[in-house]
């Protein structure tokens, strides 16, 4: 069954090394910057008004307007 959300967004789901400034991560906001290491992504986003430094997994995969 559908839900709502299904229905009537529509949303991707991209690979951390697919992620590019400028896309909307759901949830969170606009990604400013992007820094890569080792292990993981550290993503600046725009979020509430304020610059916000988020880290992800490099295997993880995140929903982008």
């Amino acid at each position: 069954m559908n839900t709502i959300l299904e229905q009537h967004t529509m949303f991707r789901i991209l690979e951390m090394a697919d992620l590019a400034v400028g896309d909307k991560l759901v949830n969170l906001g606009e990604i400013l910057e992007i820094e890569a290491s080792d292990y993981n992504y550290s993503l600046v986003i725009a979020r509430m008004g304020q610059r916000q430094v988020w880290t992800f997994d490099k295997e993880m995969s995140l929903y982008v307007e």
